[in-house]
């Protein structure tokens, strides 16, 4: 019986047989230039945001020529006090727009020019977008 203890408490000290192994040191890190490199071009470019309000009769900015990168995602957003269409020329991209609301319309400015932006069905100049 002290045989059958002192058995019992060996196996219990030394755990089910197999010695546990060591975890391993953690493994060295490296920088890859390359994975860091396609990371970043990855990334989603912010847009160039574009805000135009129409009231009274009149654009805020009818005057301005307004810049961005060719290849640059745009956001242009008008506001308007009056039911129209946004329209805008080289890219045939136009929004309705409702009295009081506004229209945003969304895109890569990937066709270089000056194009004219507009309120479509009354004609009204709003502001020119310049692509270069």
């Amino acid at each position: 019986m002290v045989t059958a203890a002192l058995v019992g408490a060996l196996v219990l000290t030394t755990g089910c047989g197999a010695p546990q192994a060591t975890p391993p040191a953690s493994a060295p890190t490296t920088t890859d230039p390359a994975a860091d490199s396609r990371a970043m071009s990855t990334a989603v470019p912010t847009a160039a945001v574009i805000a135009l309000t129409f009231a009274d009769g009149r654009s805020d900015r009818a005057a301005d020529r307004i810049a961005v990168a060719l290849g640059e995602a745009v956001e242009l957003t008008v506001t308007s006090d009056v039911a129209d269409e946004v329209h805008l020329h080289g890219y045939d991209l136009s929004a309705p727009v409702t009295a009081g609301g506004s229209a945003t319309l969304s895109f890569t400015a990937d066709i270089p020019g000056v194009f004219e932006i507009e309120l479509e069905e009354s004609g009204e100049p709003l502001a020119r977008l310049e692509v270069s």
